[in-house]
């Protein structure tokens, strides 16, 4: 690797436009949700598997729970930081002049990792979304979730490992744009990474 392989210049703005446009659209509908609903409120948009759902997550994934103020801080900064490496990736990867694919995939998982990084840090600040118990507001802000799939239910039966005899929800997380944006990004650079591995093995190179 050498500097000319993360030199910024005007290719990249197309992609940051894109990262712009998508972090606006995030942000917008976690405010307007946000503010129209009060948590745990929800509102159906077609018939009972697709409602708009207002959750305050201030733990991790799942809203499983910081362990402590530390551990906060530490796995909001590796969120950045591996955030940033993202950046730097999309950034390599314009230069050498890469598949379109992976580059567009790179943007959507940057602009995701992005928009819940804001969530966190700011949100505490901006809209006054932290938990009364944290003094400092910086870095407590709760992500905003609102998209709610419980497509259907069933009972599992008792042999079903961990939750058998159990009913269980199909699909029970409620995500937002962000997480969506992440998770199509992480899957079209997949499939990216894939197009240029048989790439090289047609070019030898």
């Amino acid at each position: 690797m050498t500097k000319t392989d993360f030199r910024i210049d005007r290719r990249i703005l197309r992609y940051l436009w894109i990262i712009l446009f998508l972090l606006f659209i995030d942000q917008l509908i976690k405010v307007i949700v946000y503010k129209a609903f009060i948590p745990n409120q929800e509102l159906k948009i077609i018939g009972d598997w697709f409602r708009i759902r207002l959750e305050l997550n201030d733990g991790i994934a799942f809203s499983n729970p910081f362990s402590a103020e530390t551990d906060r801080y530490i796995k909001i900064f590796l969120k950045i930081l591996l955030t940033f490496i993202l950046f730097l990736c999309l950034v390599y990867f314009i230069n050498k002049h890469s598949p379109k694919m992976l580059l567009i995939g790179l943007t959507f998982s940057f602009a995701g990792s992005a928009g819940n990084i804001i969530d966190r840090v700011f949100h505490g600040i901006v809209l006054n979304n932290s938990l009364e118990k944290y003094p400092v507001k910086w870095f407590h802000g709760q992500i905003i979730d609102m998209f709610y799939f419980p497509i259907f239910e069933i009972n599992l039966p008792d042999w079903f490992p961990l939750k058998g005899g159990e009913k269980y929800l199909f699909f029970w997380p409620v995500f937002n744009l962000a997480d969506l944006i992440l998770f199509t990004g992480a899957v079209i650079s997949f499939i990216g990474l894939i197009k240029i591995s048989k790439m090289r093995q047609i070019t030898g190179k």
